[in-house]
């Protein structure tokens, strides 16, 4: 028996893959190390190539390192853009300083891009970060909401036969309104054509910048250049704001209609708010807050080249106003 054992006995299950035998068991403990040794030595060499290809490819550690470079591109480019846009803002001698927006925006945004560039962010604490994060957001949602607001009031076009117009002031030259005034001028002359009944207030002080009242000048636009008749044209020279405007224009209505600021519903005049379509919303905002009942805009054009700083300018003032009322 010990021979036939010996000899290799077709019986002899030691080399049997079916067999559950201690041999076996010892084999398979043999090859599981075995296979464990290499694996790991097969990992190892991976790992050593890897390290190999990051120390000769930095783009291998750094995934986001194109992406970091076209984002600080961005916006440096937007500041650049910035930078041009308020020399064309002030280029336009509107009388404002607000083209040191866009110097200021474009500062701001190159502080961005090199905060994206060196990693600032992330060496701030999450007790910096946190409130920065939350002001940046309630201050674009805040921006987004007036902006939402303005352009909903850009298409106005009033009611037929108001009694009154008031078309608000702005910058005026010697012998000849600006552009902006000119948009709210044309659209008032357009509406007084079309409706001969309604009488026309124009309202506008003198600024330090201007030489004579913007109502005179606004007066003698529409009489002589538009054609309209100079008895249906109000003059209310003494307002520098629009909130002066408004509050002065209806002091001449009430006057002229003899309703007074206690006058009831069924007497109030019917009055419409003649100016750019930017500043139409805040005009009606601040007219309701007047005690204005029977108010509706008439939206006049404005410089398309100039309607992104109106339009963030406009913002400002609308959050200056909602501030000080």
């Amino acid at each position: 028996m010990m021979n036939e054992l010996q000899s290799g006995d077709p019986q002899d299950n030691r080399y049997d893959p079916h067999s559950t035998g201690g041999a076996t068991e010892a084999d398979s403990d043999t090859d599981t190390t075995s296979t464990a040794t290499d694996t790991g030595a097969s990992t190892d060499a991976k790992t050593t190539t890897i390290k190999s290809a990051t120390a000769t490819n930095p783009a291998v550690s750094h995934i986001h390192f194109p992406l970091r470079q076209v984002a600080t591109a961005i916006v440096s480019i937007s500041a650049l853009a910035s930078l041009w846009y308020a020399r064309a803002v002030y280029n336009t001698h509107t009388g404002t300083s607000f083209w040191l927006f866009w110097v200021a925006l474009a500062l701001a945004l190159g502080v961005w891009a090199a905060a994206i560039w060196f990693h600032w962010w992330r060496a701030l604490p999450n007790a910096v970060r946190i409130p920065i994060g939350i002001v940046l957001c309630v201050a674009l949602c805040s921006f987004g909401m007036s902006q939402a607001a303005i352009v909903s009031h850009m298409r106005d076009e009033g009611d037929r036969n108001l009694d009154y117009i008031i078309v608000l002031g702005a910058q005026v030259y010697q012998g000849s309104p600006s552009l902006v005034l000119r948009y709210r001028l044309d659209k008032a002359a357009e509406y007084l054509r079309a409706n001969p009944g309604t009488t026309c207030i124009v309202s506008g002080g003198q600024g330090p910048n201007e030489p004579y009242a913007e109502a005179r000048g606004m007066a003698d636009y529409l009489e002589h250049d538009a054609g309209i008749d100079a008895s249906r044209i109000i003059e209310e020279p003494d307002s520098s704001t629009t909130v002066e405007n408004l509050r002065n224009s209806r002091a001449i209505i009430d006057r002229a209609s003899s309703t007074g600021s206690a006058g009831d519903a069924a007497s109030e005049p019917s009055i419409g708010i003649v100016t750019n379509d930017f500043h139409v919303f805040r005009s009606l905002q601040i007219a309701h807050d007047q005690g204005y009942t029977d108010v509706r805009g008439i939206a006049a054009g404005s410089p398309r080249d100039m309607l992104l700083n109106n339009m963030v300018r406009e913002s400002f003032a609308e959050a200056k106003y909602l501030i000080k009322r």
